[in-house]
């Protein structure tokens, strides 16, 4: 019968390979451009570059003697260039894994590099303008002693490697069909290019999550990236079920309850699964059904053929479970299954990590001292722009700018009179003082003060005052002008047209009057 049933399944086949006797390509990376950095906990080599950067990379294999050979630079798997030079501009941020490779004939030699592009930080302020007062020392920071209240954040973006994890595949229903097959799929592709299973305990187990009743109806196979199948399960068990299948039911939405279970060729249960159907059940009552059944209980299992047959298969590739049905009756599901592979054999993750090694103001004529906590500065009439500068742990630098605007302060009027007689004696003041949105404040320099833009003031008492104008601006920005108005006697004259000499004391004398 079984082999009845092996031939319901299409195995891949392969001749054996005609293998050559490859002599070693020696190879060697180094940079022209960059610094390399070796990481010997992982035994990775490193490039830390800035985005944007360019990276020139020197490739020299040495074929053995009398041999020719075809080198080529890969970036992430993707073919770049097949000179003995690689260069590259990184314009996106994240990791990349160079290869160069080398090859004669059949024989190749791989050499693997890993580029770190850096992130451009966020530099946050919690202002991008401030406004000063030309020509006064003005000191900004986070110390609560600074004139202006200036702090700032820098955060940067990180990338991390595709970590290699259990792969686990969809759902799978298995409707009853005699001898047919049911077929689900898993890629693997987080392992070294050239990276095999070399010993029977590299897969540590395979692991499914599956209902079915009953055991006795199911043979279960594994297909490795070669091509190469192994037998997990052949059917055995009969009305032993896996899982708490829903038995006698022929529909795909009444699922039942999966157990995990999985082959190990150092398995927590010592035996096939048709040896743990004398021992290792459990009792299980289907209310549905008013039935009694047993359940393989969860554990992993020695599978049919040994692991030793996957030996050579890459890591890497399409992993391929096979069920076949070989009775009628009932339905089941697998609702998930996986490869787990040894974690000595998973690769290191890695990731581009930036921090902050320096971060200061490039220095101008207007800085008088810069520290973490407070910048002087005595800034120029204008737009004062300061750039803050922020170096990262790859050597690059990015900057932002801070703006501080110091506007053209001047208090200016011009009075309507300077010089008043005491009988006519209201100066009008005409403002021209810049900027516009100020406060005024009026001295008249007679004990009267105004806040208007343009007041008027009345100079009746006789003499010399001075008039200043102070102008204040929301900064605090000051400046003061001022004029002198001079308060002179009005004199009245009356002038007679005839007198009368007659000496009653009236008239009698020609004068002026004051």
């Amino acid at each position: 019968m079984k082999n009845r049933l092996f031939s319901l399944l299409i195995f891949l086949t392969f001749s054996d390979a005609f293998t050559q006797n490859c002599e070693e390509i020696n190879l060697s990376i180094n940079s022209s451009s960059h610094s390399r950095i070796y990481d010997a906990e992982n035994d990775m080599v490193f490039y830390n570059i800035c985005k944007g950067e360019t990276l020139i990379l020197n490739g020299t294999p040495q074929f053995p003697l009398n041999k020719s050979g075809i080198i080529s630079w890969l970036i992430n798997e993707e073919l770049h260039g097949q000179s003995s030079q690689f260069t590259h501009t990184f314009n996106q941020s994240g990791g990349y894994i160079i290869t160069l490779s080398a090859s004669y004939d059949n024989c190749t030699s791989k050499k693997i590099v890993h580029v770190s592009v850096g992130f451009e930080p966020s530099i946050e302020f919690n202002t991008e303008i401030i406004k000063a007062c030309p020509n006064d020392e003005l000191s900004f920071g986070s110390a609560p002693s600074n004139d202006v209240l200036f702090t700032k954040n820098i955060s940067y973006d990180t990338w991390q490697s595709a970590p290699c994890e259990d792969k686990f595949s969809e759902p799978l229903y298995l409707p009853d069909g005699l001898d047919q097959s049911y077929v689900k799929s898993i890629n693997i592709n987080c392992f070294e290019e050239d990276q095999v299973i070399e010993n029977i305990t590299d897969i540590e187990k395979i692991f499914i999550n599956i209902e079915h009743s009953y055991m006795g109806d199911l043979d279960i196979y594994l297909t490795a990236p070669n091509g190469v199948t192994i037998t997990l399960f052949e059917a055995a068990g009969d009305a032993t079920w896996f899982g708490e299948a829903t038995d006698d039911d022929a529909t795909e939405e009444n699922r039942g309850v999966g157990y995990d279970y999985g082959w190990s060729m150092n398995p927590s249960f010592n035996g096939t699964m048709e040896s743990g159907v004398s021992s290792n059940t459990v009792g299980y009552y289907d209310q549905v059904n008013n039935k009694s059944a047993l359940i393989l209980k969860s554990d992993t299992y020695i599978p049919i053929d040994n692991f030793s047959k996957l030996i050579g298969s890459p890591l890497n590739g399409k992993w391929t479970l096979t069920v076949v049905d070989t009775r009628e009756i009932d339905n089941g599901w697998i609702f998930y299954w996986g490869v787990k592979i040894k974690e000595e054999l998973l690769p290191s993750t890695w990731n581009t990590e930036n921090y902050t090694t320096k971060e200061e103001f490039v220095s101008n004529s207007t800085i008088i001292s810069d520290s973490n906590e407070s910048t002087s500065i005595i800034p120029k009439l204008g737009e004062n722009t300061y750039i803050y500068e922020v170096e990262d742990n790859f050597g690059c630098k990015h900057s932002k700018n801070l703006k501080v605007q110091t506007p053209y302060v001047k208090a200016l009027f011009e009075a309507s009179q300077k010089n008043v007689k005491n009988t006519d004696a209201i100066v009008e003041f005409y403002n021209y003082s810049t900027p516009t949105n100020l406060q005024y404040n009026w001295d008249f320099g007679n004990g009267n003060y105004s806040t208007d833009k343009n007041p008027q003031q009345n100079f009746y008492s006789i003499g010399t005052k001075t008039v200043e104008l102070k102008i204040t601006t929301e900064e605090g920005c000051t400046d003061s002008y001022s004029q002198e108005i001079t308060t002179v006697e009005d004199y009245l004259l009356w002038i007679p047209t005839a007198f009368t000499p007659n000496g009653d004391g009236m008239n009698d004398d020609f004068k002026i009057s004051i």
